[in-house]
């Protein structure tokens, strides 16, 4: 039987096919490749003890924290270890009580607040009062600061400075 619009013979639907002349189910013989059919039990997780480890609160490095850059962030924040800001805070940064935590402001973080801390270090933006008491300040080339800068120790290496600074004096010992 020929197809009229081409030359290439027609294939009869599975209507007009005798029964006898339909394929069978092909059986191939697969071997190895295929897993056995009674596959092993999948595993499962087992529900565990869920107390969690308790951290000592003067490990400071267990609470290293980061705003990334993109990010903004509204707010006050405590702080119990060192913080490094890429992005962008409104807002205070203020070390918890007896604790002594480093502050980062990275070349693309700004902070538009205060930054209470014993050690600050700004290669970004800051607008507000950077307060370290009688810890240190480094202010690097990249760095924009406005303000009031208080200080034990300060170190300048070209930023764009408009700020007043204060030096904060060693407690003297009574005696």
């Amino acid at each position: 039987m020929m197809n009229d619009q081409n030359s290439f013979p027609a294939v009869p639907s599975p209507e007009q096919q005798p029964a006898s002349d339909l394929p069978q189910a092909l059986e191939v013989d697969v071997g190895r490749a295929m897993p056995p059919a009674m596959a092993e039990p999948i595993p499962m997780l087992q529900a565990q003890d869920s107390t969690m480890p308790e951290i000592d609160a003067t490990d400071v490095a267990s609470a290293r924290s980061m705003l990334a850059d993109g990010m903004h962030f509204v707010g006050n924040a405590l702080l119990k270890g060192p913080f490094s800001v890429a992005g962008q805070i409104d807002g205070n940064l203020t070390q918890a009580e007896g604790i002594q935590v480093s502050v980062v402001v990275t070349e693309t973080g700004r902070v538009k607040g205060d930054i209470t801390a014993h050690k600050i270090s700004v290669m970004g933006h800051t607008d507000g009062v950077l307060d370290s008491g009688q810890g240190e300040v480094s202010l690097h080339d990249s760095a924009s600061v406005h303000g009031l800068v208080r200080y034990g120790r300060i170190q300048v290496n070209g930023a764009d400075l408009n700020a007043t600074l204060e030096r904060v004096a060693p407690a003297r010992k009574v005696t």
